[in-house]
């Protein structure tokens, strides 16, 4: 038995008995139970329970053993104040509040079939709990639940956003390049390029967009990438602007060693990441105000559409060269990743701030018109009956698979909460 699960049954009204006595042998009525508070304070908020003629209305409380709201110092805490029950698993004596007032205590009746199944559930070790009664999960409620995941993880990322804008005093193109920065990197190397951001001003860069090899010279120096000699003219070039140009600036790189290497495609090296995000801010110039008109997956895309200067068609890496290839230009699969999860969640914010839920809105249905990205938690979610229609479906899996299936958060979950019901 946990907390966790009391919140469940008293959320949910699963309890066995409409004919509720308190420890001290009153009877109530349970008229709300109330919303539920993820924040400091009582465990639900709003609730009406009638004792006698009089309906109460306030908080609840919810613990396993009576005796927890005093070990939880909640007999000094004036916001307990207004508990109006407090529903445990065992009752062991009475409570009181700050203001001396004796709290009511319910021990909450279940059905201990109900317990059974929930542990059931949790102790499934497959790769996601309810895999075995899924596909008996209405196609409305998945749907209906993955609308709400796609939300959450707006949401999510809409707060790591208003946190980055006030690290950088409200810098909204600073910010801009630093997560596209960190999306440039395509997980594995997302870190040390956003700390490669953070340690370069992008009014610096912008000064310097009309002359490739500087930018050039300024994001692989930056990155701690042209530390080393080597035979080739090109690179050594780039080595003496970028000496010249960060101590005109006074300008540190980031380790190099940061950066991952193994287990990368060649098409996914970080310094061919680099050149592709120096060539972008020589085309865009005013990178983020050129994100505001394009308002469209294909304007979008034509922003996006970028290719490495000519060294890079013979080179992945620095100073080593390789056959020629057209595919040093930034593809279709990258381009759509920097859409869903670099413009449209920052123009989301953007407008958001500025209460323009018109275009908020439209920036939010783009997320649907784009193809859902591939990779092995979208196949996993597919080999158990779930399909991903589009980009905003994907990323509502990816988040329901992290912040809900991996820490078995059940109970807090739509689907988990059928599955439940029908195991």
């Amino acid at each position: 038995m946990s907390e966790e699960f009391l919140h469940y049954l008293w959320l949910h009204r699963l309890y066995q008995t409409h004919h509720f006595f308190t420890t001290n042998n009153e009877p109530f009525e349970i008229i709300h139970p109330g919303l539920p508070n993820s924040d400091a304070g009582p465990d639900f908020f709003n609730a009406k329970i009638k004792m006698g003629s009089t309906v109460w209305v306030g908080n609840v409380e919810i613990h396993l053993k009576e005796d927890d709201w005093v070990k939880h110092q909640h007999h000094t805490d004036p916001a307990y104040n207004n508990v109006i029950l407090h529903v445990v698993h065992t009752a062991t004596g009475t409570v009181q509040t700050a203001e001396k007032r004796l709290v009511p205590a319910w021990e909450i009746n279940y059905d201990v079939a109900l317990v059974e199944k929930y542990q059931s559930l949790q102790a499934n070790a497959k790769w996601v709990a309810c895999a075995d009664v899924l596909p008996s999960v209405s196609e409305f409620d998945k749907r209906l639940w993955l609308d709400r995941m796609v939300v959450e993880r707006l949401e999510e990322k809409s707060a790591q956003i208003t946190q980055m804008l006030l690290m950088a005093n409200g810098d909204w193109d600073q910010v801009f390049f630093e997560l596209l920065c960190r999306n440039f990197g395509f997980g594995i190397n997302g870190l040390p390029f956003e700390m490669m951001a953070r340690q370069t001003p992008l009014k610096l860069l912008l000064k310097h967009s009309a002359n490739i090899k500087q930018l050039e010279a300024l994001l692989l120096g930056q990155s701690g990438l042209l530390i080393d000699d080597c035979d080739d003219a090109y690179i050594n070039m780039l080595r003496q602007e970028y000496v010249f140009l960060a101590h005109k600036y006074q300008l540190k790189p980031i380790d190099g060693h940061l950066f991952k290497f193994l287990r990368t495609r060649p098409s996914n090296f970080p310094e061919l990441r680099l050149v592709q995000l120096a060539a972008l801010l020589h085309q865009s110039k005013g990178l983020f105000d050129a994100t505001l008109s394009a308002l469209s997956i294909a304007s979008m895309h034509q922003l996006l559409t970028v290719t490495a200067s000519a060294y890079w068609s013979t080179h992945f890496r620095s100073g080593k060269s390789c056959a020629s290839s057209t595919k040093k230009e930034l593809g279709k699969t990258s381009r759509d990743l920097l859409i869903s999860n670099t413009i449209i969640p920052y123009l989301f914010v953007y407008f958001e701030k500025r209460n323009d839920t018109a275009r908020k809105e439209q920036v939010l249905d783009l997320l649907y018109t784009l193809p859902a990205e591939r990779n092995a938690i979208i196949d996993h979610w597919k080999q158990v009956g779930f399909l991903c229609r589009n980009e905003a479906e994907a990323q509502g899996l990816l988040f329901l698979k992290s912040y809900y299936c991996k820490p078995k958060k059940c109970l807090n979950c739509l689907i988990g909460h059928n599955a439940l019901q029908k195991l």
